[in-house]
Order: structure tokens, then sequence, then C-alpha cells
């Protein structure tokens, strides 16, 4: 206990060497941690408006229609799957859509697209469909044929809500159909690329069109907690061999990878922060020891021995890295809970530019609990790592040389 004061008030002896060294780890910490924690919320925006607005957590096909997307290649009597899926409480919504390729023409231009039939109450509940709307409405005060396309889409052919198009696909007998669509509503997302390939209208409009009032070629679900995504998938591919049933993971592979690469690429980001602190940590002890010399002499030759001298500069370096690394990381937690509250708009700095690659403007930094915990650790192993060489030089001193020095 004697060696742990002692340990504390020596790194005091000189306030403001001390004091720049930690205020150093504190800001560079908080920062890694907030880096950190703008990436992950990054990535995670992305993550979530892929998987909860477009992918979902679980989609059930034909296993044929998932190598080939043809309009034939249904889900055969899905009633007892629907039934089924009703009796599952890990299941917080689902719903049947109909999907296949087709033509879509204005006055002036044409467009290759995926049409897809939606239930849209069931729709909204699933994916907020009706949250990306921009003008016009959401499949209300339309009897018939009601269309529902993206801005992108609007743009290349020219239309605005009100505007009729032209929408032509194979139906089931292989027959080419077309049928005329009134645009009733406008939507935007933050991916371009699905703004200008798909669009939406009533699944019973479709059916009726294909020739096949009950058609589903999808069911898509979204789970309570999301957790439970591969329980609850392997339990309905037991349940039903016939079906392809896919979670996210599957669905998305590259944004699993994203989402492991990032996390990795980021501890290690801190690790290369926290070993150039490390340095400077080693850098301020071993000066302390220099000026120390006949200091730490003097007190090998009245009696202490050398291992106490050892670890009361490893003390010294431990207590001076982790006030440093506290005071750091609470910085930085307290930081990334407000900004994570508040989120931070991009949206003077990029405009619209991020959307191409399917992120929005507003991002919402966000740390794991457990980047916290492997964070402290790397502290740890900094800190011992950069103690060891001045305690080591401490260790070789020779009280009758060291009590001569000036």
């Amino acid at each position: 206990m004697m060696l742990i004061k002692i340990a504390w008030r020596n790194i005091w002896r000189n306030t403001s060497r001390s004091l720049t060294i930690l205020i150093a780890i504190m800001i560079g910490l908080a920062a890694a941690l907030m880096a950190s924690a703008f990436s992950m919320g990054f990535v995670q925006q992305r993550f979530n408006n892929v998987i909860e607005r477009f992918v979902s957590h679980i989609q059930i096909h034909n296993p044929e229609f998932v190598h080939d997307g043809e309009v034939y290649q249904y889900l055969d009597k899905p009633q007892k799957l629907l039934q089924s899926l009703s009796q599952i409480p890990e299941i917080k919504y689902f719903t049947e859509r109909t999907k296949i390729n087709g033509m879509i023409a204005s006055a002036k231009v044409s467009a290759g697209v995926q049409i897809t039939g939606i239930k849209p109450e069931a729709e909204q509940r699933l994916t907020d469909l009706k949250g990306w709307l921009t003008k016009g409405t959401y499949f209300e005060d339309v009897k018939r044929n009601p269309v529902y396309i993206g801005q992108e889409l609007a743009n290349k052919l020219k239309v605005d809500v009100g505007s009729r198009v032209v929408i032509n696909f194979q139906d089931l007998d292989g027959d080419i159909t077309a049928a005329s669509f009134k645009v009733v509503g406008i939507f935007k997302t933050i991916e371009l690329a699905f703004d200008e390939g798909t669009v939406f209208v009533r699944r019973s409009d479709l059916n009726s069109l294909l020739g096949d009032e009950a058609l589903t070629h999808e069911i898509a679900l979204i789970l309570n907690d999301f957790n439970q995504t591969t329980t609850v998938k392997n339990q309905l591919q037991q349940q039903f061999p016939a079906y392809e049933v896919r979670s996210w993971e599957n669905l998305s592979e590259e944004l699993l990878m994203m989402q492991e690469m990032t996390t990795q690429s980021l501890i290690f980001l801190v690790f290369i922060i926290l070993l150039g602190l490390g340095f400077g940590i080693l850098n301020t002890m071993l000066m302390s020891v220099f000026e120390r010399t006949r200091e730490l002499g003097m007190l090998i030759a009245v009696g202490m021995s050398k291992m106490h001298v050892f670890r009361m500069i490893m003390l010294e370096t431990l207590f001076l890295s982790f006030t440093g690394a506290i005071t750091g990381m609470l910085s930085g937690f307290l930081l990334i809970s407000w900004l994570g509250t508040k989120g931070i708009n991009l949206a003077g700095l990029a405009g619209d530019s991020l959307a191409i690659y399917g992120y929005g403007n507003m991002i919402y930094p966000d740390l794991e609990p457990q980047f916290y915990f492997q964070t402290a650790i790397m502290v740890l192993l900094i800190a011992v790592l950069s103690a060891l060489y001045p305690a080591f030089k401490a260790l070789k001193l020779v009280p009758a040389e060291a009590v001569r020095k000036e």
C-alpha cells in the first residue's frame, strides 16, 4: 500500500509533464473512440436501412426462384406456411409479395424494372414504405392500377404524380401482358439504384393480370428480436423443407462482411493510436528515471530492494496510462452518447452524393460495449509494454555509481 502511495505521488512531482502526457492520452483515445463510433454509425445506418427496409430479417422463396427469378417459380400452396408464421411469437410482422421483371414506359422513355406486388398496409408495417414518400400519396384514392415509383425513375421517364405509364411483363402462360398504371406516389430512398429499378403496385392488381389471385413469390419477415434470426430461420427451414428460407446473412453477404471488416479495422486503428501514445508514455517515464537516477540509487543504497524500485516504476507508468485512459474513454463515451442521440448531419458537406453508395446524410455514432472493453485491454497491454523498459533501466542501477550522479 505504501508503494502505491509513493508511486501516485511521484507522477505529480513534475505536474506540467504529467499533465501533458495525460491530456495527450485523453484526447488521443477520445478521438480514436469518436472516429470509430462515427465509422460504426455509418455502417450501422446502412445495415439498418438495407436489412429492415429492403431485405428484412428472413425471406422465404421457392428454391428455383432464388436462382432464376421466373414468374412461374412461385411458392406452392403457402397457406399452411402463413398460418404457422402467425403463431410464432418471435415474428413481429410478415407479408407476401409478388415479384417479377418487366418494362415500364412513359410517352417518351422506357426502362427495365422489378415489379413488386404488395399489400400496402402490411408492407407499411414491415418496411415503412410510406415513409419514403416525397410526392403524392401511398396507394390512396386510386381504385384501379396505382403504381408507386422512385424519384430517379420518375426523372428518367419524365413523369410526375398523376401521369400514366404502361407496364409490360410475362404472365403465367408465357404471354406478354401490358397494362396502364397511374403514378400515385413518388418515393426517395438512400439507394439510388433501387429508386431507379423498382416499382410497387398492389399485389391484387398484379396477380389479376398474371392470372392467379393467390400468387406469391416471396414472404418477408421482421422479428421482434434481431438476435433470434438464426433460430427462427432454422425452425422454419426444418418445418418447411420444400421452401428456401434465407436470413439476412444469406441475402446480403456483403453487408455482413462489411460489418466484420469495419469492426476489425477500427480495433486495429485504435491499437495503432494507442501504440503511438505508448511511445510518449515510455519517453516520459524514461526521462523521469534519468532525472531521478541519484534518488533511486540512494533508495537502493538505504535498503529498498531493486524489485521494489522496479514495481514502483511500473506502478507510476500504469497510473499515468490509466488516468489518461479513463478520462479519455469517459470523454469519448459522453461525446458518442450525445451525438448518438442528436446525430451528425452531413448534408451540407456531401449533399446527395452519399445516396449513390446507399448512405443517408444523418449519421448516429455508436459503439458496442464490447469495443470499450477491448480498448481497455489494449490500454493495459500498451501501458505494461511502455513501463517495462524504464523499469528495467531502474533495475540495472548500481547504487555506488547512481548516488554520485549530479
